[in-house]
């Protein structure tokens, strides 16, 4: 044993009520990894369909924006679009199981959407454009919204998985272990009281 252990009935209760604690902290952390882990599941799942939905629609956006650019020129598209207003984004902070993690949010979603070019004539391929463009960038906030949530996941339950190792293999051997020291020693004593009484009385008598 590392450190010095008293073998006293008052050493043994505390390591009884020391015990009875860390086994109740160790299936409240259980629980919670097993939750974490099924969480991060979840997400890793929805991610991965969502990355292919992204991957779906950037081809046939680039398609819509390449071919208004063929039928309208450069300096006409960038003309139309140029009082376009960049997206704008929210962050606000979310709690997960105790893990605080970002949520983005796309504002003016609407805004652009509803933006006009101009009264000059338009191209259609352009307007698809501008729909798809609006659809991506909401799907890519979602992406990154997911991606940065899964990452702090995996942080807590590399965390929680440690404590749950040490309370598991370290911390709750060691106050059995303890308990075991003290009980044997205790037990020495006891049988040791009794020999002695015993050799008193057969004096005695």
């Amino acid at each position: 044993m590392k450190r010095k252990i008293n073998p006293t009935r008052q050493e043994l209760l505390r390591l009884k009520k020391q015990l009875k604690v860390a086994q109740s902290g160790h299936r409240l952390l259980k629980n919670k990894l097993d939750s974490l882990i099924q969480e991060f599941l979840n997400h890793v799942k929805e991610l991965q369909e969502l990355r292919k939905g992204i991957e779906g629609k950037i081809p046939v956006f680039l398609m819509d924006f390449l071919k208004a650019e063929n039928n309208l020129g450069g300096a006409e598209l960038n003309a139309l679009t140029s009082h376009i207003p960049f997206a704008s984004i929210s962050v606000k902070r979310e709690n997960i199981m105790g893990v605080k993690v970002d949520e983005y949010e796309f504002l003016n979603k609407t805004e652009i959407k509803e933006t006009p070019f101009s009264d000059k004539a338009i191209d259609y391929n352009l307007e698809k454009a501008r729909e798809k463009s609006s659809e991506l960038i909401d799907k890519i906030i979602e992406y990154a919204t997911l991606e940065q949530k899964i990452k702090m996941l995996a942080e807590e339950i590399e965390s929680t998985r440690r404590r749950v190792n040490s309370l598991e293999h370290v911390y709750i051997p060691e106050i059995i272990k303890s308990r075991k020291y003290i009980t044997q020693k205790l037990e020495e004593k006891e049988r040791f009281e009794r020999t002695v009484l015993m050799k008193l009385k057969d004096q005695l008598v």
